[in-house]
């Protein structure tokens, strides 16, 4: 009897050090009625996390910290950022973040006129494992 529940504790203290050592930040991105004629064969949507500070904000000039590229993506469209989409190795994935939204027609990460963009403004900066965050792509860029 005490080995089985040896044997719980080392499973629980296992699973909760795995929790923690795969953060991960996540929800859904919706399109904002009427934007769905933006939308073209070949374009693409990037999600991207910014660090979150004091004095920084979704649309400052913070480069990102990860990114997801969805090719062709269909709306509502479910996602996840995790240690593995960092864009510089080795970095750390740790938030606060500001988690921004962007389609692109001509599939391009830089923000660029006919582009798309939201985030979700309940959770401006998002803490990691927050997996709710609810991103309405409403604001076309000029």
């Amino acid at each position: 009897m005490k080995n089985i529940f040896m044997t719980i504790i080392l499973f629980l203290t296992a699973a909760n050090v795995m929790a923690f050592t795969d953060p991960k930040v996540g929800g859904m991105v919706r399109l904002k009625k009427g934007m769905e004629k933006k939308l073209v064969k070949g374009g693409a949507l990037f999600i991207y996390a910014k660090q979150a500070g004091p004095d920084s904000g979704p649309n400052d000039r913070t480069p990102p910290v990860a990114v997801i590229k969805i090719d062709n993506p269909t709306f509502p469209q479910a996602f996840v950022l995790t240690q593995k989409n960092v864009m510089i190795p080795g970095a750390d994935f740790k938030g606060p973040f500001h988690v921004i939204a962007r389609y692109s027609p001509v599939a391009d990460a830089i923000a660029k006129s006919g582009s798309i963009q939201g985030f979700d403004p309940k959770f401006p900066s998002a803490d990691l494992g927050n997996k709710n965050l609810n991103i309405e792509l409403n604001t076309e860029l000029k």
